[in-house]
């Protein structure tokens, strides 16, 4: 039975700060990173302009 509390407030508290993360406001001129976004050489991110071809 303490397992599963303990597994049920853990995903209480990743709901919780998941609610709060997504409710926070973007940072000023973090808008539309990807409009300035010219590319490096980590390919894996989702800004890279290779993923646009």
């Amino acid at each position: 039975m303490a397992a599963v509390l303990f597994f049920a407030g853990l995903a209480g508290i990743y709901a919780l700060l998941y609610y709060l993360n997504h409710k926070t406001p973007l940072p000023e001129g973090c808008e539309n990173i990807k409009a300035e976004c010219e590319g490096c050489h980590d390919s894996s991110c989702a800004l890279h302009p290779s993923h646009d071809q």
